[in-house]
């Protein structure tokens, strides 16, 4: 499993992991070196995560330097029977290189929960069969919006007593 991005929700797809004790590669802009040898997790570049990894799952924001980081060159080092999943942010998967790598089974398959454009307009990219797409919704279960909710009013209560 290679994880790209090891903040909560990278931590907490390890926790998951845990039970399966498979070899797990993780990146991230921050040192965590102690926390990896704590979950037995390895930190190695991403190219190294999309050349031996059976799953690449991306967990980071969109910003000037993750925008299309999943691109033509990152797909080509993966192997065929590799599978992609990005839930993170519409715009770090390059769309039009993942349609090709799919289309020309380049890629075992891929998992999109987020898109460039919210709804996704692409047609001939969602109809590809080894492409599995959701709509955008993972935040939406009953545990994330009360989550959401606790920390917008913990938020407010600090922002009143000035905090």
């Amino acid at each position: 499993m290679g994880i790209i991005g090891v903040g909560h929700i990278g931590k907490e797809l390890i926790r998951l992991l845990k039970p399966f004790e498979c070899k797990i590669l993780v990146n991230d802009i921050i040192d965590q070196t102690s926390y990896y040898k704590e979950v037995g997790a390895t930190a190695v570049s991403k190219e190294e995560i999309f050349a031996k990894s059976d799953w690449v799952t991306i967990h980071t924001p969109l910003d000037s330097f993750t925008r299309n980081m999943v691109n033509e060159k990152m797909l080509s080092l993966m192997q065929p029977h590799a599978l992609l999943v990005n839930a993170a942010r519409g715009g770090i998967v390059d769309e039009v290189a993942l349609k090709n790598a799919l289309k020309n089974l380049k890629i075992g398959g891929a998992f999109l929960d987020v898109y460039d454009i919210e709804p996704p307009t692409d047609i001939e990219l969602l109809e590809i069969p080894n492409l599995i797409c959701t709509p955008h919704i993972g935040g939406n279960s009953k545990e994330a919006v009360m989550a959401m909710g606790m920390s917008a009013i913990g938020h407010l209560k600090g922002y009143v007593e000035g905090r």
